[in-house]
């Protein structure tokens, strides 16, 4: 059986070997799975979404080749739900080039059926000043420790 974190893991795995029903198999077809895509909608909400979501970015020219946590992984676990969070670095393409893309990311798996799956899913990345006050965090410290 999967830990959360494997569970995380194979799922970006799966995405990097464009294997559609190995995404799926990480994702609850439930219908309170909820996740909040990078793409340019908000949400996702229902498995069967989900999966609709998922077979779309597979027919998409945009891609993740590879992943690396930066910061993290950290996982928080009980008995039925369990956190994975961290910094990740994806090696993405996007309609033909390549690129870097960092994110802030948390996955909440829940145990179904003896299985971990992903109920939620949620990358984003900091604002560069989203009060229009600039930085709050003093000059000078490191916010990474």
């Amino acid at each position: 059986m999967r830990t959360p974190l494997g569970t995380a893991e194979a799922m970006l795995t799966a995405v990097i070997d464009k294997n559609l029903e190995g995404v799926l198999d990480t994702f609850s077809p439930a219908d309170d799975a909820y996740v909040f895509v990078e793409g340019p909608r908000w949400t996702t909400h229902g498995g069967d979404r989900i999966a609709e979501g998922w077979r779309a970015y597979f027919t998409s020219p945009v891609g993740i080749t590879a992943f690396r946590w930066v910061e993290g992984p950290f996982v928080y676990e009980s008995d039925t739900l369990a956190q994975v969070c961290g910094v990740v670095d994806y090696d993405i393409v996007g309609d033909g080039k390549a690129g870097r893309l960092r994110m802030r990311m948390t996955w909440l798996v829940r145990r179904e059926g003896g299985e971990w799956r992903i109920v939620h899913e949620h990358g984003s990345q900091p604002l560069e000043d989203p009060y229009g006050a600039g930085d709050w965090w003093p000059e000078g410290a490191n916010p990474l420790s």
